[in-house]
């Protein structure tokens, strides 16, 4: 097996480290990085009064953590949640109070970690970077919440720098792509000339959720496997056990 890790620093050379670990081999392409936003008073208000507080990555809430210390304030009481394992365990870490997290980490899943909460008229800010999914938010307030977006980062995409990049892949032997959410996913593939795309699809593909895997097999993808998040220690265990069953 050799893997091609498309997610963004520091985590992918940490998988990457970790798969060597293994006697896995591995390349890693950095498509996207995070640079911080410029955030209204108003926005940083409406994050200090809320009643809910939900992260939807890791940046977004290292980026928040950078924001509140700049404007000398500090989390909120609040109740914390996140959509997947390591994006609570930052939460926990930044915010000292306790995040919970679905068991299927999607918008889905935490829409059903909130099924119990009464949300009428209740302030949540959901801390992300420019632009995403607005399912969330949309569901949240068909229950009656006022929900405010905290975007604390912008994306900064970094296209192919020629096509020896993917070339090197191919020599390299790549039969594995790990690709860590939906619009990293639609800018890989956007990246792979016409000639190459038999290629690209014939690849092993790993995605943190259906929604994700749905986009994968509409591209044209034929080896999709679902991992139900994106956290480095749930893909190492999915690498595991296809090697193990292929033993």
């Amino acid at each position: 097996m050799k893997v091609l890790i498309v997610r963004p620093e520091p985590d992918a050379s940490e998988l990457q480290s970790a798969l060597s670990a293994k006697g896995i081999a591995s390349l890693c392409y950095p498509a996207v990085s995070f640079i911080p936003s410029t955030i209204s008073d108003q926005a940083i208000q409406y994050l200090i009064s809320s009643d809910f507080i939900i992260t939807v990555s890791k940046p977004a809430t290292q980026f928040t953590q950078q924001i509140l210390d700049s404007h000398n304030q500090t989390w909120p009481k609040a109740s914390y949640l996140a959509v997947g394992k390591g994006s609570a365990e930052l939460l926990n870490q930044c915010s000292k109070h306790e995040t919970l997290y679905p068991n299927i980490e999607t918008s889905e899943g935490l829409l059903e970690l909130l099924a119990s909460e009464t949300l009428q008229q209740k302030q949540i800010s959901i801390l992300r970077g420019d632009s995403g999914r607005e399912f969330l938010k949309e569901q949240l307030e068909k229950r009656g919440a006022k929900v405010n977006y905290f975007e604390s980062y912008r994306r900064e995409w970094h296209p192919l720098a020629s096509q020896e990049q993917i070339t090197k892949w191919r020599s390299f032997e790549i039969d594995t792509a790990i690709v860590t959410s939906f619009e990293q996913l639609k800018f890989f593939a956007q990246q792979v000339p016409s000639a190459d795309k038999n290629w690209l699809h014939s690849l092993q593909l790993l995605v943190p959720s259906q929604r994700v895997a749905k986009l994968a097999t509409d591209i044209g993808f034929q080896k999709v496997r679902s991992l139900g998040g994106a956290a480095n220690q749930q893909i190492l265990e999915a690498l595991q056990s296809e090697i193990d069953r292929n033993q």
